[in-house]
C-alpha cells in the first residue's frame, strides 16, 4: 500500500524558511501533513531588505497574506519598476516598468508602430506609451481598477523591510498551524540518497518523510547530498559581492527603484517608508569594499547610515535541487543578484512547484526530476534577464563593464536578442517569469533598437496611427494625474 507523506521539516531560515511553511501548511498541511519549522539563526541585519516582484502580491492572496497589514508591519513601499541609470554610458537612463497590459493598434503590438515611427523621426521614448513608467516616474499610484475605459489596475511590486517580513510571516505561519523549533544545526544522518534525520546543536534528532532546505547560500542540506553541485553563471554574471547599507528616508516617495552603474558593478536604492536601502553588487577583483562605498553613495547622492555589512556571492544553480527526500528552495536551489528583484521570486517558484509535484509516495518521489527541469527553466530564464542588462551595456573602457558585454551569454538570451534586434519580436519560453513588455523595455532601454517591424503595421494609414500615439500620451497623462502620490496611497490602506 502507498505510504503518504505524514511529516515535512522546512530546515533553514528568513523569507524563504517561512514563505514554504506557510504555503505548504495552506496546501497540505489540512489534508492532515504535519508542516515543522527548524528555523536557523537568522542571517539577516538591520540594513537588509526583500525587493518584490509583482507576482508576490498574488501569492500573498493564496497564503491569505493582507497587503495593507504587511506594508504596515514592513514598513514597505510599492513599487513600479526599476529606474536603469549609466548603464549605456554618461547621462543614460531608462525606466523597466511594471506593466500588465501590452498596448495595440489593430491587434498588432504598439512596438511595431514605435519602431516604425522611430525611424521616421519620432523623438517620444519608448517608455513614455508606458503607464506604469509615467506613474513611477511622477511617484504616483493607480487606485481604479482596470475597466474597459483605463489603463490602470497595474500590480506594483514592494519594497520591504527584511527583519520585519520574516517576523510578519513567521506570525501567519504560526497562526495557521506550522509548528516552530529555534535551533542550530549540528549534522545530518543520510542513508544513500535520502535523509533520515537531522541532528541538532543539542543532540536532538528530528525525523521527516520530506525535508525542505531554505537555508539560503549555506545550502545546509541540499549541499551534502550526492549529485547536487553547483553549476557557475560567474562567466556572464561577474559580480561576486554584496554590499548592504541604509540611507536616509526619501521624500517625497519614489515608485520605483534606481540602480546606478559603477565602475565594477552597479548600485541600488529602494525606497522604505523609514529609510532607503541601498545595495551595491560588484566584483572584488580590482577594487575595495571601502572604495565601493564611497563610489556607491557619490553614485546614489545619498549619505550612508548606519552599519554596512559586505557578503560573498556565487551566481549558479544546483545540479539537483531535489535529491531523494530533500528538496532545495531560494537561494539553497538558485543563486542569482538581488537585480531585477528575483531573490524572492525565486523563492515563490520553488513553493509553486513543489505544491504542484507534492509526492504522492514518501518512499519513492519519482517527481523530484520534475522539479529540477522546472527550476532550472525557470532559473535559466531569469539568468537570462540578468545577463541582458550587462551585455547590452554601453560603457566603454571600464574593463569590468568590457568584460560583461564580450562575455555573451547562453544560446537562449543570443536568440532572444538575434530575433528582437531583427524585428522586434520576443520569443518567450515556458516558466517564464517577465512578460513580453519587461524584455522589450529592458532590450529598447539598454539601446536595442529593432531593425525592421511588422509589415502589417504600413496596412494602417499613418494619420490613424499618428492619432493612436497621440490619444495614448493624452490617457496616459489624465490616469497618471488622478492617481494619488505614494505616500497618499499608502495612507489609504495602511492609515
Amino acid at each position: 500500500m502507498t505510504r503518504r507523506i505524514e511529516k515535512v521539516v522546512i530546515v533553514g531560515r528568513d523569507a524563504a524558511a517561512w514563505l514554504v511553511a506557510l504555503g505548504l501548511q495552506r496546501a497540505v498541511g489540512q489534508t492532515g501533513v504535519k508542516v515543522q519549522v527548524v528555523e536557523l539563526p537568522s542571517l539577516l541585519q538591520p540594513v537588509d531588505f526583500y525587493p518584490a516582484l509583482p507576482s508576490l502580491a498574488g501569492l500573498h492572496a493564496l497564503l491569505g497574506v493582507p497587503e495593507a497589514a504587511m506594508l504596515k508591519a514592513c514598513r514597505g513601499v510599492p513599487t513600479l519598476g526599476q529606474r536603469f541609470v549609466g548603464w549605456g554610458g554618461e547621462g543614460s537612463s531608462f525606466v523597466h516598468a511594471y506593466d500588465i497590459q501590452r498596448p495595440a493598434i489593430e491587434q498588432i503590438d504598439f512596438l511595431q508602430y514605435w519602431v516604425k515611427a522611430r525611424g521616421q523621426g519620432l523623438k517620444i521614448a519608448l517608455e513614455d506609451f508606458s503607464l506604469a513608467a509615467a506613474a513611477a516616474k511622477q511617484g504616483r499610484l493607480s487606485d481604479t481598477p482596470a475597466g474597459p475605459d483605463t489603463l490602470a489596475g497595474f500590480q506594483p511590486g514592494y519594497h520591504l523591510d527584511a527583519l520585519r517580513y520574516v517576523r510578519f510571516l513567521r506570525g501567519g505561519a504560526l497562526a495557521a498551524g506550522v509548528e516552530h523549533r529555534p535551533a542550530t544545526l549540528d549534522a545530518i544522518r543520510r542513508e544513500g540518497d535520502r535523509i533520515t534525520a537531522i541532528v541538532l546543536h543539542d543532540g536532538t534528532e528530528i525525523g521527516a518523510d520530506l525535508f525542505v532546505d531554505a537555508t539560503g547560500a549555506e545550502a545546509a542540506l541540499i549541499g551534502q547530498m550526492p549529485g547536487a553541485e553547483v553549476t557557475s553563471w560567474g562567466e556572464w554574471l561577474g559580480c561576486d559581492r554584496i554590499l548592504a547599507a541604509s540611507a536616509p528616508v526619501l521624500r517625497p516617495l519614489p515608485a520605483f527603484g534606481q540602480v546606478t552603474a559603477l565602475r565594477n558593478g552597479w548600485v541600488g536604492l529602494y525606497p522604505l517608508q523609514d529609510r532607503t536601502a541601498l545595495i551595491a553588487s560588484y566584483a572584488a577583483d580590482g577594487t575595495s569594499d571601502q572604495d565601493v562605498l564611497a563610489e556607491a553613495a557619490a553614485a546614489a547622492r545619498v549619505p550612508v547610515s548606519g552599519d554596512v555589512v559586505v557578503s560573498s556571492f556565487e551566481p549558479g544553480i544546483r545540479a539537483r535541487p531535489w535529491v531523494g527526500n530533500c528538496v532545495a528552495v531560494g537561494a539553497a536551489a538558485v543563486g542569482l543578484e538581488p537585480l531585477d528583484a528575483v531573490q524572492l521570486q525565486i523563492v515563490q517558484i520553488g513553493l509553486s512547484n513543489l505544491v504542484a509535484l507534492w509526492p504522492v509516495e514518501a518512499d519513492t518521489m519519482p517527481e523530484a526530476p520534475l522539479y529540477g527541469a522546472a527550476m532550472a527553466s525557470h532559473a535559466a530564464n531569469l539568468r537570462d534577464f540578468q545577463i541582458a542588462h550587462y551585455r547590452l551595456n554601453r560603457r566603454a573602457g571600464q574593463p569590468f563593464w568590457d568584460r560583461a558585454r564580450d562575455a555573451g551569454g547562453p544560446a537562449s538570451l543570443q536568440a532572444k536578442l538575434s530575433l528582437f534586434g531583427s524585428c522586434g519580436q520576443v520569443p518567450l519560453y515556458d516558466d517564464e517569469s517577465f512578460l513580453a513588455q519587461n524584455w522589450s523595455a529592458v532590450f529598447v532601454g539598454h539601446g536595442l533598437i529593432p531593425k525592421s517591424y511588422n509589415p502589417a503595421v504600413d496596412a494602417v494609414p499613418p494619420q490613424e496611427q499618428m492619432e493612436s500615439f497621440q490619444k495614448l500620451l493624452h490617457v496616459i497623462a489624465e490616469e497618471v494625474r488622478a492617481m494619488p502620490t505614494v505616500e497618499t496611497w499608502l495612507a489609504r490602506r495602511t492609515g
